[in-house]
């Protein structure tokens, strides 16, 4: 199931240079469902550099074209819906008709954050002094790095890349090792959708591995990671 994707690096579906997988599991059944590609610091790397040159594209993208775009997305997930929800109830183990609800609010948030594109304001700015007048303009602050967990893969996706995009950031898209169909067919709908080359990334595998390299990259501007912690008495 995983042969047709891998990591997805300036703007194409590749093996890892390794040629690692690691096997993802039905937890209705607890068998095999396939064996997904595993990247390694090679893949980091390129997907560093990619998301680095994608920057610099996406950011000199006028805000009405990448609405544009980000509509798309969503109209694509609607017009996807069932492969999307299938993927989540075989990773997931979601009932098919909770998945198609994931789905649905997925493609809105995306929706929402193309109308979002275009109210990126900037500021006038009261000045102290009468013959000076003070701007505030907003800028991309660089890559973003999406790390998503499992248990709302394709919700939690949407809202790291769609708000990434929207402020003009390219992202790379870590997914966890158990829902990672879920996250790529997301992204292969964000290429088919016309996001320029690099402008979004996926990178499967490690967790860890993965997180801790681009988390100590200098390219790396922003971290989206989405979790929680139990303090115990």
């Amino acid at each position: 199931m995983y042969e047709k994707f891998g990591q997805f690096i300036d703007g194409k579906w590749q093996q890892a240079e390794k040629k690692e997988t690691y096997d993802v599991i039905n937890p209705a059944t607890e068998e095999v469902i396939g064996k997904a590609s595993k990247a390694s610091s090679i893949e980091v790397q390129k997907a560093l550099k990619s998301a680095e040159k994608g920057l610099q594209v996406w950011k000199n993208t006028p805000p009405w074209q990448r609405a544009y775009i980000l509509r798309k997305i969503a109209d694509l997930m609607r017009e996807k819906k069932e492969v999307l929800a299938k993927w989540l109830t075989l990773e997931v183990g979601k009932p098919l008709a909770e998945a198609i609800g994931e789905v649905g609010g997925s493609a809105d948030i995306f929706e929402w954050n193309a109308e979002e594109t275009k109210r990126i304001y900037g500021q006038t700015v009261e000045s102290r002094f009468p013959d000076t007048r003070v701007h505030v303009y907003y800028q991309p602050v660089g890559v973003v790095a999406a790390l998503v967990p499992w248990n709302f893969p394709i919700t939690l996706a949407s809202r790291k890349i769609s708000t990434s995009l929207a402020a003009g950031c390219s992202v790379i898209c870590k997914p966890d090792v158990i829902t990672p169909g879920a996250v790529m067919e997301l992204v292969n709908i964000c290429k088919e959708a016309g996001v320029p080359d690099g402008v979004v990334n996926l990178l499967s595998g490690d967790p860890a591995e993965i997180s801790n390299e681009l988390m100590e990259s200098d390219i790396i501007k922003k971290v989206s990671v989405t979790g929680s912690t139990r303090v115990g008495k």
